[in-house]
């Protein structure tokens, strides 16, 4: 049985927070207040719980651009109560028609760019929102984007985490004489608690609220797009914005301690986080302190080779989702021989660029349930702003590389590997929670040492969010919370010699969002290493 709440071990340093909520008719958590607000909003106003995620993803696009914008990605995981299954919808973009291997790697910088205007794939984001809507909401696009217009044009207070991610990417965003235009007016990062309007925003929503998705790849706000992208050199064509399209995607799923885990795949990190959690098993998680240094030890192996496990199939799902379903169809049959040691199928792929994403998760009174992830990918993405539109751009399109021999390599119509990897959790077909962080490469792994807990190791979930964390940086290696107790850490850094302590909150440990089915209500969880918060009703 899990439990709902306990107190968390004792820890030095700055100790995680997390904020719970219950509801008995729905229960939403998000990655700011007014997301999860406008979300609640929707769910009393009869609105389902798709509505709900939709209306807090446009919220997102203001209030968080530096993890999210009309520009970027979407996965959703939905399940629907009626038919006790879970969809996955892929809404993330693809490479434009002028993006090859050959124009990159002849470049100055010799392979992708990592930001500038040539680091922007099309954006997928609203067609992903206006496609979970027709299948499976009850509210139209333009009505549940009167809250995210509202924001943009009054303004709202920016927020500490606001701040520190743009003083982070300051060079980056002072690079582009819009974007610091738009974020540090007087040429430094606003303080928290400026009112921030984004009026050029709010007129581009409007179009888009009145006209329907098609202004924003075919019509009006395409044309507007393209022309002042060309203007600065991008590639984007209005035939490429026109020919974008979601991809609805069966989830993969793996057994773990008597649950059923299922995620995105490929072009999700996904598969890892299933993978890890079968070595976990077979290991034996559920026997090892979970406060002690070899749950962590355990954990760090376990994705070190899940990653190396299934790096080659993450990218585009039209070359590697067949394959690795058979390969997780495999490790599932033979976990159980494993005896904790899993397989090493090849090399540690280059770690994947993302590095800000923000979530959501909701379940509604019926128990329709999402789990939603969506990015521009690095803070602040590509550190451009098309001119007349408030619209930052992503920079998604360093997530390919420029070896031919690669499933991801960039050209035309392709879409890169992603870290983002929303989950649920079922039990004999049960919804039991919709659960999700952002966290760029250690996305995975946080999920897993989380569900490592609570599912195998029987921790409350305040416990097991509020827990010292471990994860991993952009090369790989092993980084800990500076709140874990003096000890343990002196226990993890004694066994591996490249191992690293990181303030606690650092981007790689993420935050995590959890809506969870309670008896015969929900309870909300927003774990506070990152603006969020959660709320019921």
């Amino acid at each position: 049985m899990i439990q709902p709440t306990s107190p968390a071990p004792a820890a030095r340093g700055k100790t995680a927070t997390v904020q719970t909520a219950r509801g008995r008719q729905g229960v939403v958590a998000a990655g700011h207040p007014l997301a999860t607000q406008e979300a609640l909003r929707v769910l009393q106003d009869g609105g389902n719980a798709v509505d709900a995620a939709v209306a807090a993803g446009l919220v997102l696009t203001v209030v968080a651009p530096y993890a999210v914008t009309l520009a970027g990605d979407v996965y959703m995981l939905i399940r629907d109560p009626k038919t006790r299954t879970i969809a996955g919808l892929n809404g993330t973009g693809r490479a434009p028609t002028g993006a090859t291997a050959e124009r990159f790697a002849a470049s100055s910088h010799g392979g992708i760019a990592r930001e500038g205007i040539l680091s922007a794939s099309i954006p997928g984001l609203l067609a992903a929102f206006q496609d979970a809507l027709e299948r499976h909401g009850t509210r139209d696009l333009g009505s549940l984007a009167q809250a995210a217009i509202r924001i943009a044009e009054d303004g709202f207070a920016i927020f500490p985490y606001f701040t520190a991610q743009t003083r982070q990417r300051g060079e980056l965003v002072k690079s582009d004489p819009e974007a610091a235009r738009i974020f540090t007016p007087g040429g430094e990062a606003m303080t928290p608690g400026t009112l921030f309007k984004q009026p050029q925003l709010a007129a581009v929503l409007r179009k888009i609220a009145k006209d329907g998705i098609k202004t924003f790849y075919e019509g009006e706000v395409a044309e507007q797009l393209v022309a002042a992208g060309k203007a600065l050199g991008s590639l984007w064509t209005l035939d490429d914005l026109a020919a974008h399209r979601s991809t609805w995607q069966e989830p993969m799923s793996a057994p773990f301690y008597g649950h059923d885990v299922a995620t995105m795949p490929p072009n999700s990190y996904g598969p890892t986080l299933l993978l890890q959690l079968l070595y976990l098993q077979a290991g034996g998680i559920h026997k090892v302190d979970p406060n002690g240094a070899e749950f962590i030890q355990r954990g760090y192996a376990a994705r070190k080779v899940a990653y190396k496990t299934a790096g080659k199939f993450i990218a585009e799902p039209t070359l590697t989702e067949a394959p690795m379903r058979e390969l997780l169809a495999k490790v599932i049959a033979e976990t159980s021989k494993f005896g904790g040691q899993a397989p090493d199928e090849g090399a540690m792929p280059a770690e994947a660029k993302d590095r800000c994403t923000t979530n959501v998760v909701v379940i509604d009174k019926d128990g329709l349930a999402v789990s939603m992830i969506e990015s521009i990918s690095a803070p602040y993405g590509a550190g451009v702003v098309l001119p007349g539109t408030g619209i930052l751009l992503n920079n998604r399109m360093a997530g390919f590389n420029v070896d031919p021999a690669s499933a991801n390599c960039v050209a035309p119509g392709k879409r890169p590997a992603h870290t983002l990897a929303p989950c649920m959790v079922t039990k004999g077909g049960e919804l039991v929670m919709s659960v999700g962080t952002p966290g760029t490469v250690g996305q995975t792994c946080v999920l897993a040492q989380f569900l490592a807990r609570v599912l195998g190791c029987g921790q409350a979930l305040t416990a097991a969010a509020e827990a010292p964390r471990w994860s991993a940086d952009f090369q790989g290696k092993l980084v800990i919370e500076d709140c874990m107790d003096e000890a343990l850490q002196k226990a993890v850094l004694a066994t591996d010699a490249e191992a690293k302590v990181m303030r606690t909150g650092w981007i790689s440990f993420g935050s995590i969002k959890l809506a969870m089915v309670e008896g015969d209500g929900f309870i909300g969880l927003a774990d506070h290493r990152r603006a969020a918060s959660t709320e019921g009703y």
